[in-house]
């Protein structure tokens, strides 16, 4: 006979016929837990007449916190007695795992209906993770943590990144591994701790760094891609620190733009695949990037300069490069020269000395103007514009083409000002900025006032100021501490950036000249004489015997191949003007009166039109038609 157990009782007996005599008898056995919740429950009814007939159902328990009931139905079954045995084992997860509770009880099937049997399982799960405390039998490694269960397989975790080797069954399976293993598994390189699952793939090798079977995910290998150069190529693993790198064969071909604003490009900016900015050109069409008065479309004049890129200056022309000078002088020492380059000559210095004439001095007439001139600006619609001061104060003026008078500006200036540079708007009066010797600096655009272009002054005498039509091309030179100093003006900020001078010479920067962007001079005392190339100064070749120490007092230059310079003598005894070639320096003028006179000025808007004054009216100019 067989013995069946049925888990659920009641819909077992509403389906039995009245004459099935061998369920018309049948235990109800509930089976209670408390204390802990049991993963399965078995039990096993056996015939007490014949212990070897018993059979055993495994009953899994629903999720649910305890106490809990199950209950089973046993039925009468032919060839066994009517007395049986029951037992009910507990095991925690499963009913593979660890047996923590028993009951057992007797019963008869010897009358009919249904006959009730309690049997209660107990034990001890403190924290209710499912597993029980291990002193009653259970695996729980930790009763009083929800989150640590029971025992767990450790595997081998030779480098120690916490991940075991994932080609490897468990070396133990306890609450507590061993040195050297890992509860969690699935490492594919047990020898670098740098590898392992749960790890972004963090370097390009060719290798899987996460263990999730494919290698260098995160790199796009192969991918199209384009270098910092436009080049096209595929991404492969490469560079540095395990990165990437967009391999190619194709060769970045250099291009060229045009930065001395003559239309012709000539300055290598980098090279590319892609296309090239606009203006930019793939071939070099300038000799010389410093100057807008050299390019290979343009006819040679007399000027000092190879004007058409063809290997010499002024060659086939029959030049007269002399120097003029006024016929009649009143003795002014002229701080002060500016040109408009093609009809006008401007002087001005103390005293409310100012002077204007044509190109050759003829022509020359006075204006009024009160005030101690330093130095002077002509803009493009002839208007001339002063800068100095009176009474140690300091003051701007300005005059127009035929004004007998000038029209003064003395708001908000407390210094006075020893450089001016202007500069040209679209549209009304130009900007001009001035300097002084304490270190202040102004902006005017009249009719408006002067106005600081920032609060502090700066730990330096100011002596002069230039700029390249924008700005930002402005600089400023002079001293602190009889050592020579310069600055450049950062435009958004509006303030004075100082820039390193390498010279062992001592003694003022007293006249700068911005040719562009790329390119300005600065000159001074003891024969200091520098170029500026792309934001560093450097020191030019020194100026020859006997002009190698005598004070340098302006600059004027027209690129790297056309640089004038004034000097004065030891005691201001004389003056001179010399030029560099962008290998030589040559004298190209000396003043000849008797006693000789410093020149202490120069101006000039085009190489054909240089324009030099000093003391004692001393005056010159070169002037050739372009």
């Amino acid at each position: 006979m067989r013995l069946f157990l049925v888990a659920v009782l009641a819909s077992t007996l509403a389906g039995c016929s009245k004459g099935d005599e061998l369920k018309s008898a049948a235990l109800k056995v509930q089976v209670h837990y408390e204390g802990f919740r049991p993963g399965c429950v078995t039990l096993t009814v056996t015939d007490q007449a014949e212990v070897s007939r018993h059979v055993t159902k495994d009953v899994n328990v629903s999720a649910g916190a305890p106490p809990g009931t199950l209950s089973v139905a046993v039925f009468r079954q032919a060839g066994w007695s009517n007395d049986v045995k029951l037992l009910a084992q507990a095991h925690e997860q499963s009913c593979d795992g660890a047996r923590v509770a028993i009951a057992e009880a007797t019963a008869s099937l010897a009358k009919d209906g249904i006959t009730p049997v309690e049997l209660l399982l107990a034990a001890t799960d403190g924290d209710g993770d499912g597993y029980v405390v291990s002193s009653e039998g259970g695996t729980d490694c930790n009763d009083r943590d929800e989150t640590v269960g029971g025992p767990k397989p450790w595997y081998a975790d030779d480098d120690g990144d916490g991940y075991g080797n994932g080609l490897l069954p468990p070396r133990v399976v306890a609450c507590e591994g061993p040195a050297l293993t890992a509860s969690r598994t699935g490492d594919c390189n047990d020898r670098d701790p740098l590898v392992h699952p749960d790890q972004v793939e963090f370097r390009c090798d060719g290798k899987d760094d996460n263990c999730d079977g494919v290698n260098d995910e995160s790199f796009d290998v192969g991918r199209t891609c384009r270098d910092t150069l436009d080049c096209e190529g595929v991404t492969a693993c490469g560079g540095t620190n395990g990165g990437s790198v967009c391999a190619n064969t194709a060769v970045p071909a250099p291009y060229y733009l045009d930065t001395d604003g003559d239309g012709k490009a000539g300055t290598e900016a980098g090279r590319k695949c892609g296309p090239i900015p606009e203006h930019a050109s793939r071939v070099p069409s300038d000799c010389d990037e410093s100057s807008r008065f050299r390019s290979p479309d343009l006819a040679e004049v007399c000027d000092r300069i190879d004007n058409d890129c063809s290997g010499g200056p002024d060659n086939g022309l029959a030049c007269n490069l002399d120097w003029r000078t006024p016929v009649v002088t009143d003795g002014t020492k002229w701080n002060a020269t500016a040109t408009d380059g093609t009809t006008t000559i401007w002087v001005a210095g103390d005293g409310s000395k100012l002077a204007r004439s044509q190109m050759d001095f003829t022509g020359g007439r006075y204006v009024t103007c009160d005030g101690d001139w330093k130095d002077a600006w002509v803009a493009a619609s002839g208007e001339l514009f002063l800068a100095g001061g009176k009474n140690n104060s300091g003051r701007f003026a300005r005059v127009t083409v035929n004004a007998d008078e000038c029209t003064l500006e003395t708001n908000n200036v407390p210094q006075v000002v020893n450089g001016l540079i202007g500069i040209e708007n679209p549209s009304g009066a130009p900007t001009l900025y001035g300097v002084t010797g304490g270190g202040r600096s102004f902006r005017w655009t009249p009719p408006a006032a002067p106005e600081q272009t920032q609060a502090n002054q700066l730990d330096a005498s100011l002596r002069a100021v230039s700029a390249a039509g924008r700005p930002d091309t402005l600089l400023a030179v002079g001293s602190r501490s009889a050592r020579p100093v310069a600055f450049r003006f950062d435009a958004a900020s509006s303030t004075w950036r100082e820039e390193a001078i390498s010279t062992t010479l001592a003694g003022e920067l007293r006249g700068v000249h911005v040719v562009n962007a790329n390119y300005a001079y600065a000159v001074g005392d003891n024969g200091m004489a520098f170029e500026r190339t792309d934001g560093v100064w450097s020191a030019m070749k020194p100026l020859p015997s006997p002009y190698t120490s005598r004070d340098l007092q302006d600059v004027v230059a027209f690129g790297k191949t056309a640089v004038y310079v004034a000097t004065i003598e030891a005691g201001g005894t004389g003056g001179s003007v010399l030029f560099f070639n962008g290998n030589e320096w040559s004298v190209v003028y000396t003043d000849v009166n008797s006693p000789a006179r410093a020149l202490r000025s120069l101006d000039g808007k085009t190489p054909t039109g240089v324009v030099t004054s000093g003391d004692r009216g001393a005056a010159a100019s070169f002037v050739t038609t372009r």
